[in-house]
């Protein structure tokens, strides 16, 4: 996975407790690609992969971990570095997920609308939460992206100044296999400090290599999540860990 600082981290969107994938969050565009969640996790780690991404799209939609016990022993039987989103919307939550082993957590809807949360959350697990940044038509996505608010993202300069993570995904790029919308991913990592992993789009090995080069200006741009380029073939994970192993990262 080792070019220097990025990472190629696989998806798992887990909805009633299968592997699934949405084209652009649509829940009612979904395609299921396992019963198993965790045998996709081993597969990943079997090629290559260090880090997991993984999304309660359950809990997205209803507001609480309604897949907890899913991640938990994907958690417990891989012990990976794992990053969970979906339905993370309290403390309890939070250190629920943490005390089960997972690494990262991810905070999308209660970051946005409770600006009184996210400033209490940060004080105490800076180290292990990341800013899920979904952004529709250039605003903040919520609930699982049914929602769009009027928060755009010159707006939250100031609020996330002290994260240090945030993975931002273009809703309309995601699940689509179009290609990740590389002006809105300058314009994200040049208003942000933090370490910015992209995702959304993302459809063969040429997208990798656009986000690496990237990095020439833009050099908090650390990672990219890959869904259903992976589970519909276009990008081979072992190939993309392969791309930085030979060098591309030289390029930026």
């Amino acid at each position: 996975m080792e070019g220097p600082n990025f990472e190629i981290i696989p998806a798992i969107d887990i909805l009633g407790g299968k592997c699934v994938r949405l084209t652009q969050g649509k829940y009612d565009a979904v395609e299921k690609f396992s019963d198993n969640p965790l045998e996709i996790a081993k597969k990943w780690l079997d090629e290559g992969a260090k880090r997991l991404h993984i999304v309660d799209l359950d809990g997205a939609k209803d507001g609480y971990p309604v897949n907890f016990k899913i991640i938990s022993k994907l958690a417990e039987s891989t012990k990976a570095i794992i990053q969970v989103g979906g339905g993370i919307r309290n403390e309890e939550s939070i250190k629920n997920y943490l005390n089960a082993g997972v690494s990262f957590i991810i905070l999308g809807t209660k970051a946005f609308e409770d600006r009184n949360f996210l400033a209490e959350t940060l004080k105490k697990y800076n180290d292990e939460l990341i800013i899920g940044l979904d952004l529709k038509n250039n605003k903040v996505a919520i609930s699982g992206w049914r929602e769009t608010t009027d928060i755009s993202i010159n707006m939250l300069g100031e609020e996330l100044s002290e994260v240090r993570q945030i993975i931002y995904t273009d809703i309309s790029k995601d699940g689509t296999l179009s290609g990740p919308n590389i002006t809105s991913v300058a314009e994200v990592a040049g208003t942000f400090r933090s370490k910015i992993i992209v995702s959304g789009g993302i459809s063969s090995l040429e997208d990798i290599v656009s986000l690496l080069n990237m990095r020439k200006n833009y050099q908090n741009i650390v990672g990219v999540i890959l869904g259903k380029s992976l589970y519909k073939g276009s990008i081979s994970l072992n190939s993309a860990i392969n791309l930085l192993k030979k060098g591309f990262e030289a390029d930026y």
